[in-house]
């Protein structure tokens, strides 16, 4: 019965064709019908089984369509391309119909060309006159030749679609690897008024097509610049273009004057709005009538008058005219302290120049220019996620100092201060979380005091002398130590942390911000105001535990010496105790390895230097009254148990050795409170006065006799 199921469910495939193939098809509900009618996840196994097949037969039918197809493909490439062919050949065609008619409506029945002026009497024109060239006949002729050359290149049907284009000047290049230098591959150069043009050879001809497009630029988005002849190249120049230059090689050094001496002739069309400029005439050779002639209404004086306003407007220094060129070269070569000295002596030219609409045109193009300026060195500040940090400081010391000699000082000192904080946080958080809490910490604090120590140092040199920026510098300074101090915050101060992981760690980091003293930046007090809450909350943690120790301990003594078990032993307490300073021990050293002194005061003796060591590391300015506070309650709690045990207090109290008890109690006094006061005036420069105290009031357990009263100082409680 399962398996008549299962036919009844995959049996139609051709009907599982036409659902899969249906233009309403909905996955979803299909999905749904299938779950509803297949029982158990067999069937489902089952009907998707049947579905692949169909997918995998589907495939294989449209590999032999493409294959049986495939020869039709070629041939319809074919005919496409004889079709091509002949469209070219009816296009020449065409073109050379088209110059046959314009030289017939040239020809003059006489042989001559047809006067363009007005008709002059015999002998009226000077013997000594010479043709001058005719702007439009210059452009017609550049038109023509637009014309002709673009029948030999492929899709150059959409160049001679702009009827104002026309030719300036064309040659084979070859095109070079601008990083290695060397050839790439042969190309056709095109320079027209408005555009360049760059064609590839064809390896396979096509009638008369011999080039293929490549790519157009206009004149306004390129510039080309001259190639000095090196080793490896001669006869070279660059065409600065976005995104990526590149370089072409000329066949000789005349074909590369040919190819800069008509740029410039189409930078000139550009500024003149695309007419070409007309060259100038001398009087006595032009064709102008005679004053005393009937066609002349004007006269001879009047001409003179006009020349001379005409010749009465002031001419710029040809530099100046090419300013805004200039600078866009400058600025595509990335050379920008030329484009900042060529902008500051403009601005003294245009100081000095009397005012004319030439100067007022540069003007604007110049302050254009350096607005694009201004924007390019903001952007060798600006940090993007695109965008990589490994610049080095030199970039952007040389961005900042171009843009403060622009007048935008305070810009380049707040892009300078981005910069530095971008690169300090990727550095930051590029170092790995490995080994323990104290390596890992010593690593962060190194690579953020080595940023913050070369951002200040950047910055001096950036603007040297400069205090009223100082102020920006600091504050930045301790926003980054405010984030620093947040990753502190989850690394090192949690619950999880002991004190001797954060003490060792904070006396690293203001280790770390001394050094940043030698360069005129004080931190250390910005680092102890951040942290002084964390620290104070890991200070009255460690405290309660040790007064809590000192309960567990008491709760314990037994008051027996204490029992090292071996020679060895015994030598290990007391390494032990010399580790944490107590140095001579020999007079507490007993018979069959024992020292004279109870476990307890051992245990103690060792915690309690520790926690010393510890609590002074924290110790600051902010922290030194709970610093002073947990050091003599911790003490002061031991001491009152042991002023009981003097006292014979207690359950124990008639068991007790009463010399073995003063033994310890002196040995507390004597060597652990004095180890912790000259340590504590070693690390502070300054005495504790609980701690002598604390001192002078259980002097007198050492001798094992009772005060008059018991020492009931609130301050110890």
């Amino acid at each position: 019965h399962f398996y008549k199921r299962i036919m009844a469910t995959t049996q139609d495939v051709g009907l599982l064709t036409r659902k899969l193939g249906a233009a309403d098809y909905d996955p979803t509900r299909y999905v749904s019908e299938i779950s509803q009618r297949c029982v158990g996840g067999e069937e489902i196994l089952a009907q998707r089984k049947v579905i692949q097949n169909l997918s995998d037969d589907t495939n294989n039918q449209l590999k032999k369509n493409v294959y049986q197809n495939y020869s039709q493909f070629i041939e319809t490439a074919k005919e496409i391309s004889h079709l091509e062919n002949d469209m070219y050949r009816l296009s020449h065609m065409i073109t050379e119909q088209r110059k046959m008619l314009t030289g017939l409506l040239e020809t003059s029945l006489l042989g001559d060309s047809v006067p363009l002026t007005h008709v002059m009497e015999k002998g009226e024109v000077p013997a000594e006159k010479e043709p001058e060239p005719n702007n439009v006949n210059t452009v017609d002729q550049g038109r023509k030749d637009l014309l002709d050359l673009m029948e030999n290149v492929e899709g150059g049907r959409e160049i001679i679609d702009v009827q104002t284009r026309f030719i300036l000047h064309h040659g084979d290049l070859v095109e070079m690897d601008i990083g290695d230098n060397s050839a790439l591959h042969r190309v056709h150069g095109y320079l027209c008024n408005d555009s360049l043009i760059i064609a590839t050879w064809l390896r396979e001809k096509r009638g008369p097509v011999r080039f293929k497009m490549s790519s157009i630029y206009p004149m306004s988005t390129i510039a080309m610049v001259n190639v000095r002849d090196l080793a490896g190249i001669k006869h070279a120049w660059k065409l600065l273009v976005s995104p990526d230059p590149r370089l072409f090689q000329c066949k000789d050094a005349e074909s590369k004057k040919a190819w800069l001496l008509a740029y410039d002739e189409a930078k000139d069309l550009q500024r003149t709005g695309g007419i070409p400029k007309a060259k100038t005439f001398e009087r006595t050779k032009s064709i102008r009538p005679r004053p005393n002639e009937a066609l002349n209404p004007f006269g001879e004086d009047d001409f003179e008058d006009e020349a001379e306003d005409i010749m009465k407007e002031p001419e710029i220094p040809e530099w100046l005219a090419e300013l805004p060129d200039t600078l866009d070269v400058h600025i595509a070569q990335r050379e920008f302290e030329q484009a900042v000295e060529l902008l500051k002596e403009a601005d003294e030219e245009f100081e000095e120049s009397p005012d004319s609409q030439q100067i007022r045109e540069t003007k604007v193009a110049a302050a254009g220019r350096k607005e694009t300026l201004i924007t390019v060195l903001k952007g060798e500040l600006r940090v993007t996620p695109d965008k990589s940090l490994q610049g080095g400081p030199r970039t952007a010391r040389r961005a900042v100092n171009l843009l403060s000699s622009l007048g935008r000082a305070n810009e380049a000192r707040d892009l300078l201060l981005a910069h530095r904080t971008a690169l300090l946080r990727h550095t930051v958080k590029n170092v790995r979380p490995e080994g323990s809490t104290v390596l890992y910490v010593q690593r962060l604090g190194t690579a953020f005091y080595q940023q913050v120590g070369e951002a200040c140092r950047e910055f001096d040199k950036c603007f040297p002398g400069q205090k009223d920026r100082s102020s920006a510098l600091l504050m930045w300074t301790e926003e980054e130590i405010e984030w620093f101090a947040d990753r502190l915050d989850k690394q090192v101060f949690n619950s999880q942390s002991p004190i001797t992981v954060v003490s060792s760690c904070v006396s690293f980091l203001r280790k770390q911000s001394e050094r940043l003293v030698n360069t005129g930046m004080d931190v250390i007090f910005m680092l102890d105001n951040r942290l002084q809450a964390s620290i104070e909350k890991v200070i009255m943690e460690a405290r309660d535990k040790a007064v809590e120790a000192v309960k567990l301990r008491w709760a314990e003594e037994n008051w027996l010496p204490h029992n090292c078990g071996s020679r060895a032993g015994l030598e290990k307490a007391v390494a032990d105790l010399n580790s944490v300073g107590v140095a001579n021990i020999s007079g507490y050293v007993g018979e069959n390895s024992h020292l004279l002194l109870t476990t307890n005061t051992v245990s103690f003796s060792q915690a309690y230097l520790q926690l010393t060591d510890q609590l002074l590391l924290l110790f600051t300015p902010g922290t030194r009254h709970l610093v002073n506070e947990s050091l003599v309650s911790v003490l002061h709690a031991h001491l009152r148990h042991m002023e009981q045990a003097v006292r014979g207090d207690g359950e124990q109290g008639g068991q007790r050795d009463s010399q073995f008890v003063v033994k310890n109690a002196a040995f507390l006094l004597d060597t652990v409170l004095t180890l912790a006061e000259h340590r504590y005036q070693e690390k502070t420069q300054s005495d504790c006065p609980k701690l002598a105290k604390l001192h002078s009031n259980y002097t007198w357990m050492k001798e094992g006799k009772a005060s008059v009263a018991k020492y009931t100082d609130p301050n110890y409680v």
